[in-house]
């Protein structure tokens, strides 16, 4: 009885050394925001006149109807890089998430998708993004701000979006879920979009 119990602790301590060795893992990565595509904004896609610098309010008409309506969809993908620079690969069995600008929540989620991450390499993990962004959109400094740096004017105050993550990894059958959020924040700019 003594040796499965002695066994048993043995076991649990270990058990309990992985966890900590990959979330030291996942500390040791490098995240980034990379990219922006296919953007949305009340159901046309800008993300041309967002690379050309030429978006225009009134090329959108359905902004319009979308402040008087209070509903303003907002669907992209965020491509999000993270690096491993360790020498052991890693893996993410999901991630919560939590995308915010200047400090207000745009959404939040869960990305189910089983990531690997190979030693001294980068990974691309696309967020697909749906919001409704009439609160954000509705404050008029706020609206002129981003539109100023959709067309790629100079000279405006920086903004951040934020991006806030929490990796969980496979421990046997149980996922573990990181201890507490790890924040990337990206000046917005239109050069982000591709």
């Amino acid at each position: 009885m003594k040796k499965i119990l002695l066994i048993s602790f043995i076991a649990l301590i270990a058990a309990g050394c992985g966890v900590s060795r990959k979330i030291n893992l996942l500390e040791q990565c490098r995240y980034d925001i990379k990219s922006a595509d296919s953007v949305y904004v009340a159901g046309r896609n800008i993300t041309r006149q967002i690379q050309s610098g030429t978006f225009d309010l009134g090329s959108v008409p359905e902004l319009a109807i979308g402040l008087l309506r209070k509903d303003i969809p907002l669907r992209a993908k965020i491509n999000l890089g993270i690096e491993n620079p360790g020498s052991k690969p890693i893996e993410i069995n999901q991630f919560d998430y939590i995308i915010s600008f200047k400090g207000q929540e745009l959404v939040n989620g869960t990305t189910d998708r089983r990531i690997d991450i190979n030693p001294a390499e980068t990974t691309v993990v696309p967020i697909m993004v749906r919001a409704n962004i009439y609160s954000i959109l509705s404050d008029k400094s706020t609206r002129e701000e981003i539109f100023s740096y959709l067309r790629g004017t100079e000279n405006v105050q920086k903004s951040l979006i934020s991006i806030k993550i929490r990796p969980s990894i496979r421990v046997g059958n149980k996922l573990i879920k990181y201890p507490g959020y790890i924040t990337i924040d990206k000046e917005l700019s239109s050069s982000m979009f591709k």
